[in-house]
């Protein structure tokens, strides 16, 4: 399970920062760094982010498939729907024409089912402790979400 975040124009002398985290069961991988392309709407830099997220679900998923057990459907979560339809949804689309097509293999691993993409409201969102400033209470909820033993998927959540 992975989440990804991104602060689009919020921080100050930088345009865009990425973050993901990848659980399973315990976090293996966080990463918080400025995005090496120019994005145009947060949708893109969102996605963006997705798709760097997804590479590196990819990795761990694979490493993890040479360990004998059983693979399961990866889940990404973000708290963009915007994004979560321009992964799921081929058809061209105007607004979209401009976004790197390396960027669009997410499509085809929703499309083969080894990929589920989950909305998960902001507040949850964990990967904004890595991406914005957040204020105290937010931050504790985090921590408790990142160290506690809730279920963060978006049956438990």
């Amino acid at each position: 399970m992975a989440f990804t975040d991104s602060d689009w124009g919020g921080s100050k002398g930088y345009k865009l920062f990425s973050a993901s985290t990848i659980y399973y069961p315990g976090i293996i991988i966080w990463r918080s760094h400025k995005q090496k392309v120019v994005s145009l709407s947060s949708a893109e830099a969102k996605y963006n982010t997705m798709t760097e997220g997804t590479q590196e679900l990819q990795w761990i998923s694979n490493l993890i498939f040479e360990i004998p057990k059983d693979r399961k459907q990866q889940i990404l979560c973000t708290d963009n729907q915007s994004t979560i339809s321009i992964a799921s949804n081929h058809i061209y689309h105007h607004g979209t024409r401009h976004i790197n097509f390396r960027l669009h293999f997410i499509r085809n691993l929703v499309e083969e089912e080894n990929l589920k993409i989950e909305y998960l409201d902001s507040n949850k969102m964990i990967a904004d402790s890595l991406t914005k400033n957040n204020n105290y209470p937010k931050s504790i909820n985090h921590l408790k979400l990142i160290f506690g033993n809730q279920d963060l998927s978006s049956k438990g959540v």
